[in-house]
């Protein structure tokens, strides 16, 4: 009971027997007429009435319920004569009895008491539930359910005690929200509402409509309350669906909608209730649809998927990423990882049926005898969400791009399947036995390590989990297909494709350890390829007087010892390896110079890619074209660069895509690399 600061702690006449000095002041002045009244109000049944009354104080600080009389000194008798009244309003007085502290509607009617709990039940700070009710103003709780309080009496008989009691509450709340009443219902022929009663929308329990970062989103509203501080606002207290990696549960957060003047139209509010949406059955649906493939995508576990479009990361406010690229939708592993950024939901309520199931469960002397008291073995099977938790779910998805190489939001709408190109191989320019080893290489790896193959007579090291990984070196020149031959493999696979460089890792003994422990987790943890490009840093022959070189190389060593997953390593200097490297690569593959062939067939790999992709350009290149342009010494990078800047140039043009605008291309780029190739001659003679 609120109370002022300075007010000595009150115990009240119905709840302690008063002394003699008490009960004089409260009886004293009572007439035997009045004393004869109220014991005569304790024998009759419950009056059809609603009674004003008043809790005052006695001088030793004990309260008592009088009704208002114009002398306040005048104490009548604590007796509880007025819980013979249908409702009372009671003001409770400060320890001066002189100012109301608060007021309060007790519902004393057995009747009533059964239809709010029937009609209302449960309400945030307020239950009706319980045996006493009592309801502070304001009263909004009974606002809210005035409809279908007055539905519930044109079904009540006519001659029963509901019939008579429920008529003095339906009045009672009519003449107390008589202007609002009024107010709102003039607002509402205009589509509009005021601040002061913007509550009156918001009854707990309702569908809120909103827009985050442009999703259009769906709340239930638990409670709302104004906000009176330097930036007034209504603050509405909602939960929405989300999943934390482990369940599908409700999370809570607020929404505030800032105090405005006049009058606003309600569909123009920042959120608002759902059924004012003019479009709300559509909005339903859609955000429904959205919903289930949220919670396909969740129930996945891990999903490797398409992504074009924003995402965000988890600071406040958020920074925002333009990603067109795949990712990795994984709540468990995000929350491992960046464990500062974890949350958890709390469970949703089990159904009838998983109910059911688990009493069953917990019953069976014989599952319970096999669990070994192991309760997580008792848990019944998750129940897909029903379509309303499914539009309350939220639209974002936590994940991993292999672009940005960060955690992330992403938007659920935005992620779309993977057209893998299984045929890639094809494609790839490489000595034929060579493509053959590794296609085989990585078929039977992939097939011991999902699951699918049969483990006998897996090769294994002494110590157990030592050197299961498959670690490939691939060697040779710029641009002849030494990470697209990573590339290959991951598409072969379809496995996600980890690409890290010396920059990714760093150069620092003590952070290339957390580093590479980290990429190692998450590419085992999804199965994935991982390439790390130009690894020559890590790679290099120890020395006795670089002892941060040593390190580094020490780290690495011991790192991919253990790493059970696919792993290709680029690099340029092979000569100069640590000797430790050569007795742990599985594989190394050396690329030579492409041939005029291998150059004739890259260039049409290229230009019929133009083809299937209906470029907007006319392509006329013939057999001999291939021919001539492959004559040129150039890499596999360098002719997918010369095809792209001439396609772009005979666009520009309006022109076709033949030999002779290749060739213009290729002679750009031949006259680059001889400028090139000089100025690396005259370094190499001022260093002799």
């Amino acid at each position: 009971m609120a109370r002022t600061s300075q007010a000595p702690r009150r115990k009240t006449v119905e709840d302690e027997n008063p002394d003699e000095e008490d009960q004089q002041e409260i009886n004293g002045k009572l007439s035997e007429e009045e004393k004869a009244r109220r014991a005569e109000l304790e024998k009759l049944p419950m009056q059809a009435e609603l009674k004003h009354l008043e809790k005052r104080w006695t001088k030793k600080g004990r309260g008592y319920i009088t009704e208002p009389k114009d002398d306040d000194d005048i104490p009548e008798q604590a007796v509880s004569w007025y819980e013979k009244f249908a409702l009372c309003i009671t003001r409770q007085y400060d320890s001066s009895n002189k100012h109301i502290q608060k007021t309060s509607l007790q519902i004393n009617s057995p009747s009533l008491k059964q239809y709010l709990k029937e009609i209302i039940g449960d309400y945030p700070g307020q239950s009706f539930l319980t045996s006493n009710i009592t309801v502070d103003f304001e009263p909004h709780c009974l606002y809210h359910y005035r409809q279908e309080l007055a539905d519930k009496l044109a079904k009540l008989p006519e001659d029963s005690e509901g019939a008579q009691h429920l008529p003095i509450l339906l009045k009672f709340i009519n003449e107390h929200f008589e202007e609002t009443i009024a107010d709102t219902k003039n607002y509402a022929e205009q589509g509009l509402i005021s601040y002061e009663h913007l509550w009156t929308l918001f009854r707990p329990g309702i569908k809120i409509f909103t827009r985050i970062r442009g999703q259009p989103r769906v709340y239930k509203l638990n409670s709302y309350a104004y906000n009176y501080g330097n930036c007034p606002h209504l603050s509405l207290a909602v939960q929405f669906i989300d999943y934390d990696g482990e369940d599908f549960g409700v999370r809570n957060t607020s929404i505030s909608i800032p105090k405005f003047s006049g009058a606003a139209p309600v569909t123009a509010l920042n959120a608002f209730p759902l059924a004012r949406h003019p479009s709300a059955l559509q909005i339903s649906r859609a955000l429904i649809t959205r919903g289930k493939k949220w919670e396909s995508i969740n129930a996945a576990g891990q999903s490797f998927m398409d992504y074009k479009g924003v995402a965000v990361d988890t600071n406040c406010p958020p920074h925002r990423y333009n990603i067109e690229s795949r990712v990795m939708i994984d709540t468990a592993t995000f929350h491992r990882i960046e464990a500062d950024e974890a949350f958890s939901v709390n469970a949703l309520p089990l159904t009838e049926a998983q109910k059911t199931k688990a009493t069953l469960l917990q019953n069976d002397p014989f599952v319970t005898s096999m669990t070994n008291g192991d309760e997580d073995l008792l848990l019944v099977d998750r129940e897909p969400l029903t379509d309303e938790q499914c539009m309350m779910a939220t639209p974002m998805m936590r994940g991993f791009s292999f672009t940005e190489k960060l955690f992330l939001d992403f938007f659920v709408d935005l992620l779309t399947p993977i057209e893998w190109n299984t045929s890639c191989f094809e494609q790839l320019v490489l000595p034929t036995s060579q493509k053959e080893l590794v296609q085989a290489l990585v078929a039977e790896h992939t097939q011991r390590h999902s699951g699918t193959g049969s483990t006998k007579g897996a090769f294994d090291d002494i110590v157990k989990n030592k050197g299961l990984g498959l670690i490939l070196v691939l060697h040779g020149p710029p641009g002849v297909g030494k990470t697209l031959t990573a590339e290959c493999v991951a598409e072969f696979s379809k496995r996600p494709l980890y690409i890290v460089s010396s920059g990714d890792l760093g150069t620092n003994s003590s952070a290339l350890d957390s580093r590479l422990s980290r990429i190692l987790d998450l590419a085992s943890t999804w199965k994935a390829v991982l390439l790390i490009d130009e690894a020559d840093v890590f790679l290099e022959r120890r020395s006795l007087n670089d002892m941060e070189r040593n390190s580094l190389v020490s780290i690495f060593l011991r790192t991919l010892e253990y790493y059970s997953g696919i792993l290709f390593m680029t690099t340029n200097r092979v000569r100069t390896f640590d000797d430790a490297f050569k007795s742990r690569i599985h594989v190394p593959l050396k690329y030579d110079e492409l041939p005029k062939s291998s150059r004739v067939k890259i260039w049409k790999n290229f230009i019929d890619k133009l083809r299937k992709d209906e470029s907007e350009v006319e392509v006329e290149v013939d057999e001999a074209g291939y021919e001539k342009l492959a004559e040129s010494n150039l890499n596999g990078r360098q002719i997918k660069n010369v095809v792209r800047t001439a396609k772009s140039l005979a666009g520009y043009r309006g022109g076709k895509l033949d030999v002779e605008a290749l060739s213009k291309v290729v002679e750009i780029q031949t006259a680059f690399e001889e400028e090139l190739n000089k100025a690396e001659g005259s370094i190499d003679e001022v260093e002799k």
